[in-house]
Formats: structure tokens, C-alpha cells, sequence
């Protein structure tokens, strides 16, 4: 019981920090689950849902403000990663001789990810645009990633900083491209993993509600934060969580 109330609190907050800044409360969330629940792969497949519905919540909220041609990209480049992580999986299944992918279990993509946000925000040549084409290749390599370790939020959110959009803009469209990813892992997680979502209905259907009202609540808050503000933490934020990132891998 107090592990429930636990992640009912913490999805209810992480879910109003990624209102507020657009990121973080994935991540967050994702290390509170792995700390309650014991198998990684259900973390991964629960936590997928809770940010599912955290992240279409938001893209709701800043529909209008959804930049449709980096979502367009994002979701060509999405498809054909998650396909990948199909192949890789099957081919582990194979390789390791199990029934289930539930038995596989990797984890050195999380210490990748957090040098490769370092090197993005303090390494690369600063001033140096993002490619066009920069949101299709995010978005088969998020595809790919966010089967393996949950949340690919870090992953994308560096090429944000150097786009010439707003906040909302940041928020809606970077919510809308990692809904399409949450999404589209789930059959993965029921067909590979053996995950029944139904029969955790009462993990997830509490989590759903708190992440709604929790990012109603940032919406309003991020109202009467400064754009210039609003960056600053952006990138403060990235950073603390490349850290983590890269310790949380290396420690394990």
C-alpha cells in the first residue's frame, strides 16, 4: 500500500516537472519505479504507459503549439527503430536461448546516453546548427532506445535547445514525439515480454489520473516562467540527468 502511495506522489510531481520544463519527470519516475518494482522489464513496460498518457496529456494541453514538421520527421524515423529493437530482441532470444525476452536484461545504453548529452551541451562546437534532417535519425534511434531502458527524453531534448521555438513549443512537440514511442513499444512489451497491462490495472489506473492532474497544474505554472528562464533550466536539467544517467550505469 505504501508503495502504491509512493508512485502516486511521485508520478503526480515528475509528471508536473515535464509540464514545467519539458523533461526530467520521465527519467525521475523511471528510477523511483526501478527502486519499487523488482523486475526492469515491467518497470519499462508500466512506466511506458504512465508516460503515455503524461505525454499525450501534454500534447492536448499545448496542441496548438505542436511543431508538425519535427513531429513528422520524428514519427518516419520512430517506425523503423522500434522495428529494429523487434529484431535485436529476437535475435537476443535466440542467441541466449529463452522463451521470453522478460529474461534478457540490458542496461549499458543509460552511461551512452548521459556522455553523449554531456558532450552535446558543453564538447560541441557551439553555434554549429541542427541538421534538417537531425529528427528523423532522433527518431529511429529513440525508437530503438526506449525498449531497452524506458525513457528516451534525454536523448532528443538536446537538439531542442538550438531551435528557434518557444517553450510551448518545446513542451508540445517533444511530448508528442515520445507519445508515438511509448505507443508503439507496448505490443512489444505483450507479444516479446508476456506483459498483461490488464492484469496491472490497479498500478496503472491511479498513476493515469495523478500524471493527468499533474500536468494540468505545470501548465499553469509554466505560464509565468521567463522564456530565458525557462532555457536555462532546460539545460541545467539535461545535464543533472546525463550525470545520473552515466553513475546510475556504471554503479549497477
Amino acid at each position: 500500500m505504501i508503495e502504491t502511495i509512493i508512485l502516486i506522489i511521485a508520478a503526480f510531481l515528475t509528471s508536473m516537472l515535464s509540464a514545467i520544463i519539458g523533461m526530467g519527470g520521465g527519467v525521475t519516475l523511471l528510477g523511483i519505479m526501478a527502486v519499487i518494482i523488482p523486475e526492469g522489464y515491467m518497470v519499462v513496460a508500466l512506466h511506458g504507459v504512465i508516460q503515455l498518457v503524461s505525454n499525450v496529456t501534454r500534447s492536448v494541453v499545448y496542441r496548438t503549439h505542436l511543431h508538425r514538421p519535427i513531429f513528422n520527421q520524428f514519427v518516419m524515423g520512430v517506425i523503423p527503430g522500434l522495428i529494429l529493437a523487434v529484431i535485436i530482441i529476437l535475435g537476443l532470444m535466440k542467441w541466449v536461448d529463452v522463451h521470453s525476452a522478460s529474461e534478457i536484461k540490458i542496461d549499458f545504453l543509460k552511461p551512452l546516453i548521459g556522455i553523449y548529452i554531456l558532450w552535446f551541451l558543453l564538447l560541441r562546437k557551439k553555434g554549429k546548427p541542427v541538421a534538417e534532417n537531425a529528427f528523423l535519425w532522433m527518431g529511429g534511434l529513440s525508437g530503438l532506445v526506449t525498449v531497452f531502458i524506458g525513457a528516451s527524453g534525454p536523448l532528443i531534448a538536446p537538439f531542442f535547445i538550438n531551435k528557434e521555438i518557444t517553450k510551448e513549443n518545446v513542451i508540445s512537440t517533444k511530448a508528442a514525439c515520445q507519445a508515438v514511442g511509448h505507443l508503439g513499444k507496448m505490443p512489444i512489451f505483450i507479444f516479446l515480454f508476456d506483459v498483461n497491462y490488464l492484469s496491472e490495472w490497479t498500478i496503472l489506473l491511479p498513476l493515469v489520473f495523478a500524471v493527468y492532474f499533474g500536468t494540468k497544474l505545470g501548465k499553469r505554472m509554466l505560464g509565468k516562467l521567463p522564456e530565458a528562464t525557462f532555457k536555462l533550466i532546460f539545460k541545467i536539467v539535461l545535464a543533472l540527468i546525463a550525470v545520473r544517467l552515466i553513475l546510475f550505469g556504471f554503479i549497477q
